[in-house]
């Protein structure tokens, strides 16, 4: 748009600088003004969304030019009234038809014979063909120039676009990967566990065994304190090994897995499960949710109606919160906590959380467990 202003005002600057050859006088201001109105009308924002006034500027523009027919000043004017025009190939086959017939009626019918002399005349059509040659460069490189910059724009707006999705792609490829790695590394604590319970562990246990035995069969009691000493060893090494297998054992179950591993036992519920989790949950919490979602599938398929359950498990800065929510109709308003409700506090009370249950809109258990 600035570059636009800057072509118009050069070519206005031109065909006022021919008005030497026209013997000025007052009109010359009424046609300058009129001409400056009509160009800048394209550039003036009025405020109104989908406002298109390109139909009343060339209105007014085909009036400009017919009154040029009969007021001579308007000639000078017509470069920078047709900067606009030009935008549109038609009108420069229509520009090209009426500077003949300007040329007609100037030169051949000497259409302002009681003002200028035929000469003059000339002149300025001549010099007006000029400006309108330089109008129609101008307005055909700023077109040009406003491809190239709608291009640019768009290609810049395509690559941030592409840039942004590759961020989020490579976000969602970081996390998989953390995922994979944090599974292998629980897999892998898993066999080690396991390795060290089959070998180790049955090796010491059946050394256990052996020095028990010695000690029975042995007689002198001085070589039977040692036993009894090697044997206490023993179970102490078989209590630290047993131990550290279990932590082993704890810390490699996933939650998130084991939850859907135990939704699949349950294949005549639609269950819907969402898992917000970024830190390592403490073992006693995995396995209290492990039990409570066990017992709520259960209660759901023997003691209600429902059909769809959902399970939401998410970390706040300050607790856990489990919610339960069936889509079950048929709860009696006094509703009494059975046997699963019972094991479910247990549990709860154990792990020092809060429960809380409703029963608006199906059979709702929510527990807080506090870090």
């Amino acid at each position: 748009m600035r570059q636009e202003l800057l072509d118009k005002g050069i070519v206005f600057a031109c065909g006022f600088l021919s008005l030497y050859i026209i013997a000025a006088d007052e009109a010359i201001v009424i046609a300058s003004l009129l001409a400056i109105i009509i160009t800048l009308l394209p550039n003036i924002k009025f405020g109104v969304e989908k406002c298109d006034i390109t139909y009343l500027v060339e209105f007014f523009g085909i009036l400009y030019i017919l009154a040029g027919i009969k007021w001579l000043v308007c000639f000078p004017f017509y470069p920078l009234i047709a900067y606009d025009f030009f935008k549109k190939k038609r009108y420069i086959v229509i520009g090209g038809i009426f500077a003949i017939l300007m040329y007609y009626l100037l030169i051949a019918q000497n259409l302002y014979s009681d003002v200028e002399s035929i000469d003059k005349q000339k002149e300025i059509f001549i010099y007006t063909i000029l400006l309108l040659l330089i109008s129609l460069r101008l307005s055909f490189v700023s077109q040009k120039r406003g491809i190239l910059t709608e291009k640019i724009k768009k290609m810049r707006d395509d690559n941030q676009e592409n840039e942004n999705f590759l961020k989020e792609r490579n976000k969602i490829l970081l996390e998989q990967q953390n995922v994979e790695i944090r599974m292998a590394t629980l897999k892998e604590r898993n066999r080690i566990a396991r390795e060290i319970h089959d070998n180790v562990g049955h090796m010491l246990t059946r050394a256990i065994l052996q020095t028990g035995a010695l000690k029975v069969l042995e007689k002198e009691e001085k070589l039977k304190e040692q036993l009894n000493d090697l044997q206490q060893t023993l179970n102490v090494a078989m209590n630290n090994i047993r131990n550290s297998v279990h932590d082993l054992h704890d810390d490699s179950i996933n939650l998130e897995k084991a939850v859907k591993e135990l939704i699949m036992a349950f294949p005549k519920l639609d269950i819907d499960f969402e898992y917000e989790v970024e830190n390592q949950i403490d073992k006693n919490i995995k396995y209290g949710f492990l039990a409570i979602i066990k017992e709520a599938l259960t209660n759901t398929l023997k003691h209600s109606n429902g059909n769809k359950v959902r399970i939401e498990i998410v970390e706040n800065p300050g607790f856990y919160k489990l919610v339960v929510t069936d889509n079950g109709t048929e709860i009696q308003e006094n509703f009494v906590g059975g046997m699963g409700i019972s094991s479910i506090q247990e549990r709860v009370e154990t792990l020092n959380g809060v429960l809380r249950i409703s029963t608006d809109n199906g059979f709702r258990i929510t527990i807080t467990i506090f870090k």
